[in-house]
């Protein structure tokens, strides 16, 4: 069996990591520094770290300075997601030293630069596919985009290598993910899928590895001690 890629998530509002509900950003709960967590990753394991600014997802502002550094500094993987939806915020996160650069699913409003982007920075970039009901949902506005796997399609035919897929209606709260939705996503493309939203324990974790999915996105549930990190490293790699 192959291993399953474990990003633990660091998501930050206003300089401060916080967990969301159902991607709403008024359902925030507050945690230490982006910094102390991240080193509490790296010390117990990590390989990867899923690194969210919020605001800029949200349009509500940014921690640019603050991203940039902890990139910076990390001694892992970074994959680097929020509010990526055009060329300047895709030029400034290509700047940095993340691994993986996550274009947001507002982004397919725009397909045709989605499908140029892809071109040209194939083996760096993921596309965030946000899902609400069987629909692509812009997190930050809500509007609808379309169906995904008419989506997938194009992106595939563009070389789309690897898509982060988030059920919105799981996503932090703790409930399992959506194998059904995975599973429809794996069935529709042979790029690689990563995971997210729901997880909640260890089985969650080895029914993703049994699926064949390559990896998954896991906050909350680290957070408030659902998932012990080191349990799930070895639950994922092991």
């Amino acid at each position: 069996m192959s291993i399953l890629e474990l990003l633990p998530a660091i998501d930050i509002k206003n300089g401060k990591s916080v967990r969301l509900k159902q991607a709403q950003l008024d359902s925030a709960e507050q945690y230490e520094s982006p910094s102390v967590v991240l080193s509490d990753f790296v010390a117990k394991g990590a390989k990867w770290v899923h690194l969210v600014d919020l605001d800029a997802a949200f349009k509500s502002g940014s921690n640019s300075d603050l991203v940039q550094n902890l990139i910076a500094a990390s001694p892992i993987k970074v994959q680097l997601s929020g509010g990526i939806m055009n060329e300047d915020s895709l030029q400034k996160a290509l700047s940095t030293k993340a691994d993986r650069i996550n274009i947001a699913t507002a982004a397919l409003q725009n397909i045709d630069w989605v499908v140029k982007a892809i071109k040209s920075n194939n083996e760096r970039l993921t596309i965030g596919l946000d899902i609400d009901d069987g629909v692509l949902v812009a997190r930050g506005s809500g509007e609808v985009i379309g169906d995904p796997f008419e989506y997938i399609k194009t992106l595939d035919m563009a070389g789309c290598k690897r898509y982060v897929v988030t059920d919105n209606s799981t996503d932090g709260e703790l409930n399992g993910p959506n194998l059904d939705l995975l599973d429809k996503v794996l069935k529709s493309t042979k790029s690689m899928i990563i995971a997210s939203g729901g997880i909640s324990k260890l089985s969650d974790l080895k029914d993703l590895r049994e699926m064949g999915l390559d990896g998954v996105i896991v906050g909350k549930a680290l957070y408030v001690g659902a998932i012990d990190i080191s349990a799930a490293i070895k639950t994922c790699y092991q």
